[in-house]
């Protein structure tokens, strides 16, 4: 690529012949003014003249042409920059991917007498799925412990406010009233089950949050903003900044786990070089750099639910809301996606789960909300509680 001398080279050259050819030219026509016959010197002087204006021309014709072939070259390296920028998905992917054990061997200093490299090589760690991982939680600024052991966020307001909702559905004779007089409140960063028995309005609660419904009285806050306030139009952006996690994971099946994944940031006008990249760290996250090109249909129960986690997880939402995450999973997976969601947790994103998996919230020890006839019977730290 021509750089900015050689560019301001191009310019000067055609320049300085110009320069030249007009002062022998008028120099020409000063000496034919003096020495020859006034006709003669008036004939010179004029084809002279017509000389200087022709050089002229065709100076400033060919600084043109040289001005438009640098912006050309500019405009061509700027284009092959945006390329370079450009990831396709097997190269966002081999970003991250990493074999296990991979030896990297480092520049030799020296033989033994054998004749034998004596620098002993580096092995690669294997990569491991935060699931299992026993790495160190990301530090967040600003946290504290609330009345409930979870971490917290000083000075910042609650992300998730119920003041006194009720809900009643309208048109069912019996047992219209899911939620009655519900008070609670979620701060930034925490962890969260809600549980009950069947009819107990989990869901309805859940479906309050995701502003799939109104509530029929009280308030509800979400990261400050009233959600009954939400105009129309905004409802499906307030949507895109929410992370949501169902029980049959909808994935699309005609689409790769990637595009799976991709698909959520596209919905969001995410810009289209950015997206590669994105999808692979989430991907890797959930651990599932190796199965990027699947199909949900060769994907186990667990690895679907993972493929969802990571779509829920892309646009990096303020809060995961997962609706019975684990209700298809077997005991195994079940842990493995409870154990994710609490490493997303421990990354600063605050985490809300319906479930009814007693096992699960036992073993976890987080805070429970638990729900009996549409009202709040207790909220603590710890297991299940009452039946």
């Amino acid at each position: 690529m021509t750089d900015n001398r050689e560019s301001e080279a191009l310019f000067t050259v055609p320049a300085e012949v110009a320069s030249e050819n007009v002062t022998d030219v008028a120099a020409k026509a000063e000496e034919i003014e003096v020495t020859a016959p006034s006709e003669v010197a008036f004939t010179e002087a004029a084809s002279a003249e017509a000389l200087v204006e022709k050089t002229v021309t065709t100076t400033v014709e060919a600084t043109e042409a040289v001005s438009a072939q640098v912006e050309a070259l500019f405009e061509e390296e700027d284009d092959l920059s945006e390329e370079d920028d450009d990831l396709s998905e097997e190269e966002a992917m081999d970003e991250l991917i990493v074999e296990p054990e991979t030896v990297q061997k480092e520049p030799s200093e020296g033989k033994n007498a054998d004749g034998k490299n004596t620098e002993t090589p580096v092995v690669a760690p294997a990569l491991e799925s935060p699931a299992v991982s026993e790495t160190a939680p990301v530090q967040m600024p600003s946290m504290n412990t609330d009345v409930f052991g979870q971490t917290s966020y000083d000075n910042e307001p609650p992300v998730i406010v119920f003041e006194g909702v009720h809900k009643e559905y309208e048109g069912q004779v019996a047992d219209s009233v899911a939620l009655t007089d519900v008070s609670f409140s979620i701060n930034k960063g925490e962890f969260v089950f809600i549980v009950g028995p069947s009819g107990s309005g989990k869901s309805t609660m859940i479906r309050l949050m995701m502003r799939e419904i109104a509530p029929s009285g009280g308030k509800i806050y979400i990261a400050g903003k009233e959600l009954a306030k939400l105009r129309r139009g905004r409802i499906s952006k307030y949507r895109r900044n929410i992370g949501i996690v169902f029980q049959d994971f909808r994935l699309l099946p005609d689409r790769s786990v990637f595009d799976n994944v991709a698909f959520a940031q596209r919905v969001v006008g995410a810009p289209r070089r950015k997206i590669p990249k994105e999808v692979s760290k989430v991907l890797h996250l959930v651990g599932l750099s190796q199965k990027y090109k699947s199909f949900p249909n060769e994907l186990s129960g667990g690895e679907q639910q993972r493929v969802a986690i990571a779509r829920a997880l892309v646009n990096n939402p303020m809060i995961i809301l997962a609706d019975e995450p684990t209700g298809n999973l077997d005991p195994q997976n079940s842990q493995e996606i409870m154990s994710l969601l609490e490493e997303i947790n421990r990354r600063g994103t605050t985490v809300v789960i319906v479930t009814h998996d007693r096992e699960v919230v036992d073993k976890m020890q987080k805070r429970v909300i638990m729900l009996n006839g549409g009202t709040i019977v207790e909220d603590k730290k710890g297991g299940y509680g009452r039946g």
